[in-house]
């Protein structure tokens, strides 16, 4: 078997998702092709009226762009030809907005492959998030356009489908393989202990300030994160660090679990800020349970410095990186049986082509949810 795998080259989530999974086939004996350049080589819609009114300066312009996306088109389509499937590298909701790619054509190129999507979490564990890019809720960053469902792709892998809610009914086709962070740029090294507090939110000062003040009180020492990183830069910076301060509620949070691979703790002054680190979906109303790794402390200043104080003598990276092995197991290395799983149901034709007309539309998961109590 051979896989394609799709991603960029952002200073985002798209190359550790797409490095780990590399591994992950690797080991699982899966012959691969990394696409650093695939996302940004898929064909896209046309725009209709594009160009409209340009100078002739303007025209030019656009049909060298159109020539180099075509160029880069062909290049993919001749390595997607040479592969049993293909994994586009992805995130709610632009991967299921409608001019990410052009889907019918790029099917009818590659009839005969499979497009799964790798997403951090899986759409169909987010009501809410069905119900916003159904309604092309503008003030989630949702565009206006005929967007997708489930239907998109012929399968979905997901780091995690654990949320606030629980999985629609009728969307329970998907495969929970985590993510491999076993990369020697994410490792335990010496250091004393320090804070990493994370990207300024405006809509959550008060506790940004709490976070700043407790650590001053308490004598830990502390960096701030400001502006933009390369991959290999954020990663020296957690290496260095010992404890990580949410900023606010995470979809998942990838760092998350980057700073436990190299020995850190987490630190959130709402266990519901880190939902997708619940060991599994809480009933409804309720909070679930985070790992040994996380410490809640209520948006307390108080308790926050009594947590500080304790943590300058109690923490060991060591033992901080086996509770992350021994608890979340499937967020360090992965679950290869679970991938194995799915690769066999590609190679034995549960999975082909056409499984993604057996997944639901976005409109009959908006009325799942709509159903749901």
């Amino acid at each position: 078997m051979r896989v394609a795998i799709l991603a960029n080259r952002a200073n985002s989530f798209y190359r550790p998702l797409a490095e780990g999974l590399d591994r992950m086939f690797k080991d699982i004996g899966v012959d691969t092709i990394l696409l650093n350049d695939g996302l940004t080589s898929l064909p896209r819609r046309p725009v209709a009226g594009a160009g409209a009114g340009a100078n002739w300066k303007g025209k030019l312009f656009r049909v060298a762009q159109e020539c180099v996306s075509w160029l880069n088109y062909r290049k993919l389509l001749g390595q997607l030809r040479t592969v049993d499937f293909a994994v586009i590298v992805g995130h709610m909701p632009r991967a299921y907005f409608d001019h990410l790619m052009d889907d019918q054509r790029l099917r009818r190129d590659v009839p005969h492959l499979p497009i799964i999507l790798y997403d951090l979490v899986f759409l169909g564990s987010r009501a809410d998030w069905v119900k916003w890019v159904h309604g092309c809720v503008a003030s989630r960053g949702v565009t206006k356009g005929n967007h997708w469902g489930l239907n998109r792709y012929d399968h979905h892998l997901c780091i995690t489908e654990v949320s606030e809610y629980p999985v629609v009914p009728g969307a329970e086709h998907f495969s929970r393989i985590g993510i491999n962070l076993i990369d020697p740029s994410l490792a335990i090294e010496p250091r004393e202990i320090c804070a990493l507090i994370d990207f300024e939110r405006p809509n959550h000062l008060p506790e940004r300030a709490i976070q700043i003040q407790a650590c001053l009180e308490a004598g830990i020492p502390f960096k701030v994160l400001h502006g933009s990183y390369s991959m290999a830069e954020i990663r020296k910076i957690y290496r260095s660090c010992s404890l990580y301060f949410i900023a606010h509620c995470e979809s998942f949070g990838l760092p998350i679990c980057e700073v436990q691979a190299c020995g850190g703790v987490i630190l959130t002054p709402y266990a519901n800020w880190c939902h997708a680190h619940f060991f599994e979906t809480p009933e409804p109303g309720h909070s679930g349970q985070l790992p040994e790794n996380f410490i809640v402390y209520n948006n307390d200043k108080q308790q926050l410095v009594n947590d500080l104080k304790r943590l300058k003598f109690s923490y060991i990276a060591e033992a901080a990186l086996a509770n992350f092995q021994r608890d979340q197991p499937h967020f360090y290395r992965g679950n290869a049986t679970e991938l194995a799983r799915v690769v066999a149901m590609i190679n034995d034709g549960s999975i082909d082509s056409a499984s993604h007309h057996r997944q639901p539309t976005l409109q009959q998961l908006a009325e799942a949810v709509d159903a749901l109590p």
